[in-house]
């Protein structure tokens, strides 16, 4: 006779318990033991509770390297899921078995669970698991289907309701409840305050500071405080939800001829615009990827789109600031500055935050972070066995992204969503300018420290989201690096891994539709390629997307600072701006209402957030990936202080009103506050 002691943990979410039949059965590399019901009298599988059985043989199982888990429902009227944690189990020899889980159990069959010892394809010798590995891929590429978003756009999974969701990567409960719960109240709060029905321009801009206005946060009175403030302005191409655009000018373009006499009185008697470009202090940034789009319909009423370009200098003080707007791609077309008239200046300057909206919305947030994640998600889950450590390095990573892109295809990105009634370019125009950044996104622009050197932005002060960014590149890197060589020896290691051959492949295929000229790679040949491409791949699904996402509704409360849509064409002469045309051309009071509500609900803490690094559930068992991932941990510690120190010199400053427009805390990377995974 063998003896085995099973140790079973349900998960601590809510409704993870059950009261119905479980079994087990564990395989050995010497045989099976029988098929044991657990405890089905006292049903003791409720939420959070760990519970001990006996397992018992006629003989010993030798190595034990499957375990079978079946649910079976008690009643055929009632069934409810159950979420297993993971199961240890310990033999007479005082021999350990981990058999990570981490999902819903429901009566469809049984699910067998690999021991958890991490294992490349080489390294799985016996042919039960070599089948056992092949079998749950077949599966997985079962459940989780590839379609067609668009043509030029990314593909993603193939569900047309949120129903069809598989079960695993849905929402847990409480994220769930709080989201809806977020969604209903807004929506009724506008409702009765009338917002939502209100299609005339508002009647004051103070007015605007009603909506949401009992939601502001230190960063969302600094935008409403400073939003005309030329310094601001320019600080927010550092520092705001689009800090991604911007670049290091070293020759005027020709179609934006500005000259020394423009912009002499904002340069001053001590330099020209030749020796400021000489010394690189002059930065551009163009929008010319908005030419020629479809611009959408709002209320009814056809919507204006421009494709401007905004040339900035960093002054002798350190501070960037805006020195000349042109909102077209071709002359002729009015080159306005600083001097101008004020409202002919600042609707200048709103039409440049209302092309930010755009690039921001749809490349930066929605193609650059979600779409992008989906895409490593899909691959993931379709090319790696939950036994390879690819799989339990990124498995936390693509956590709720499924969900939360599902409900954007139905809510945000689909004919009739917000984007389409709410903003300038409508769902057609969403989709060409998808189209159009698709085609010109490179691989080395999701690398930080590459797309940083590329856009001649190493050494500009008070960027922010550059030197936040890099630490926690650098960290990630490391982490990364650390984990590829536990696993990975030398180069015909990662050339033999047919499973990471198939992952790669995949995502070039499905995610950058085969193009070459991105510079994705269809196949791994070193282990420093398999590092390099895990970095962006984990910084793109957390540190990226939370600079692009969370500071959402802050930025765009006050809506003059972030116009979704513009009802009147660019001026094409100067002098003619005021006040009044200025309210006639940005957003009326539902469109502005419909933006904000959905601004609040995409940046708002919706619960149950995991921060970057934190890894409650445990994929790895052995005890070198553990250290690595407490060094990591560590490692983000450090510079989340180093972070709050900055932030808190900064609002120190801030109270003696010195600077104040730039100095307003920068917390989008602070570790702390990164999500894992695209969640939201």
């Amino acid at each position: 006779m063998a003896a085995y002691n099973v140790r079973v943990v349900t998960g601590n979410n809510c409704d993870s318990g059950t009261l119905d039949l479980i079994s087990l059965t564990l395989v050995g590399t010497e045989g099976e033991s029988p098929k044991t019901n657990l405890d089905a009298r006292s049903r003791r599988f409720c939420r959070g509770m760990e519970t001990e059985y006996k397992i018992t043989c006629e003989h010993h199982l030798g190595e034990i390297i499957l375990l079978r888990l079946q649910k079976e429902a008690l009643s055929k009227d009632k069934s409810d899921s159950w979420y297993c944690n993971f199961v240890v189990v310990t033999s007479a020899e005082e021999v350990s078995y981990n058999f990570p889980c981490y999902q819903w159990i429901e009566d469809s069959g049984p699910l067998e669970l690999r021991e958890g010892t991490a294992k490349t394809p080489a390294m799985d010798h016996l042919p039960r698991l070599q089948q056992h590995r092949k079998e749950e891929l077949q599966q997985k590429q079962g459940i989780y289907r590839w379609k067609e978003f668009a043509p030029g756009v990314p593909y993603c999974l193939d569900v047309k309701t949120m129903e069809e969701l598989e079960t695993n990567v849905k929402f847990s409960c409480i994220k769930a409840a709080i989201f809806q719960e977020n969604a209903k109240r807004k929506a009724v709060e506008l409702k009765l305050k009338g917002y939502s029905d209100r299609q005339e321009s508002w009647e004051n801009l103070e007015d605007i500071k009603k909506v949401f206005w009992f939601n502001k946060t230190e960063m969302s009175e600094h935008v409403t405080e400073y939003w005309k403030r030329d310094e601001f302005f320019a600080y927010q191409f550092l520092n705001g939800l689009n800090p991604t655009v911007i670049r290091l000018c070293t020759k005027i373009p020709s179609n934006f001829p500005v000259t020394q006499e423009m912009v002499a009185r904002s340069l001053g008697d001590s330099t020209t615009l030749k020796e400021e470009l000489n010394k690189q202090r002059i930065f551009l940034v163009d929008y010319h990827i908005l030419e020629g789009l479809s611009p959408g319909l709002n209320n009814g009423r056809l919507q204006h789109i421009a494709a401007p370009l905004c040339l900035l200098h960093l002054s002798s003080e350190g501070h960037l600031m805006p020195l000349a707007i042109q909102l077209s791609q071709s002359s002729p077309s009015p080159i306005f500055l600083p001097n101008d008239p004020e409202w002919d200046w600042i609707l200048a300057k709103t039409w440049v935050r209302n092309s930010d909206f755009h690039i921001h919305q749809a490349l930066t947030h929605l193609l650059r972070t979600h779409l992008l994640a989906e895409v490593f998600t899909m691959a993931t889950l379709r090319q790696l066995p939950m036994c390879h450590p690819l799989y339990k390095l990124l498995i936390p990573h693509t956590r709720f992204t499924l969900h939360i892109n599902t409900l954007a295809r139905t809510l945000l990105a689909a004919k009739g969503g917000v984007f389409d009634r709410a903003t300038g370019t409508g769902f057609e125009g969403l989709v060409q300018l998808l189209q159009k950044g698709m085609a010109s996104t490179t691989y080395s622009s999701l690398c930080l420290p590459e797309d940083i050197k590329a856009r001649g932005m190493s050494s500009l002060p008070n960027y922010h989201y550059r030197d936040d960014g890099l630490k926690i590149w650098a960290a990630v890197e490391s982490f990364v690096s650390s984990m590829v060589d536990l696993y990975y020896k030398a180069d015909c290691s990662v050339q033999e891994d047919r499973e990471l051959q198939g992952w790669i492949y995949e995502i070039f295929q499905k995610g950058f539709l085969a193009r070459k000229t991105s510079g994705i790679p269809s196949s791994f040949s070193t282990v420093k390629e398999v590092k390099k491409f895990l970095t962006m791949v984990i910084y793109t699904c957390s540190a990226q997307h939370a600079a692009v996402n969370s500071g959402q509704f802050e930025v765009g409360a006050w809506m003059p600072n972030f116009p979704s849509s513009m009802r009147e064409p660019p001026p094409k002469t100067k002098g003619q701006a005021s006040l009044k045309s200025y309210k006639e051309t940005i957003p009326e009071i539902n469109t502005t209402a419909s933006i904000l509500s959905t601004l609040w609900l995409l940046s708002a803490p919706t619960g149950d957030m995991i921060p970057l690094g934190q890894y409650p559930h445990h994929h790895f068992t052995e005890r070198d990936p553990i250290n690595l991932i407490a060094a990591f941990q560590a490692h983000l510690g450090k510079i989340s202080k180093e972070i709050k120190k900055r932030n808190k010199s900064l609002a120190k400053k801030c109270l003696i009103k010195q600077d104040a427009p730039l100095l307003v805390a920068y917390k989008y990377l602070d570790p702390a506050e990164i999500e894992n995974s695209v969640s939201i």
